[in-house]
């Protein structure tokens, strides 16, 4: 299944394929995309990668395709899933702080890509 968003972002389902954002400057290659939330009223969309052989990352791009930021997980975390402008991680190792159920919510802010520690996750 392929799908793309104003012809910037173009994001295919299937494992080989390419998922690509690019702007009239630019093109970025992001491998697995695990989620996407677009934010039309604040001119940004998150998008959530994996990859078994690196770091995952959060790209946050505007709607024309400026790369805004692209961060990797906190230290001794490791990201579970995304919603909204929110990350599910999980501990990493013996030295991130142990959640009372899975793992921890980290807010997004979008314009900075700045992660704050919330709320556990389950």
């Amino acid at each position: 299944m392929f799908f793309g968003i104003n012809g910037v972002f173009h994001f295919s389902s299937e494992i080989n394929d390419l998922n690509i954002v690019v702007n009239n400057d630019e093109e970025y290659k992001l491998g697995k995309v695990e989620t996407v939330s677009v934010f039309s009223e604040e001119n940004r969309v998150l998008i959530l990668t994996r990859d078994s052989l690196k770091t995952d990352f959060i790209y946050c791009f505007d709607l024309k395709g400026k790369l805004i930021f692209k961060i990797a997980p906190p230290e001794h975390y490791s990201f579970w899933y995304m919603s909204g402008k929110q990350i599910a991680c999980n501990e990493a190792d013996s030295l991130a702080e142990k959640s009372p159920l899975s793992g921890w919510w980290f807010s997004i802010d979008i314009d900075t890509g700045s992660l704050t520690k919330a709320s556990p996750a389950y």
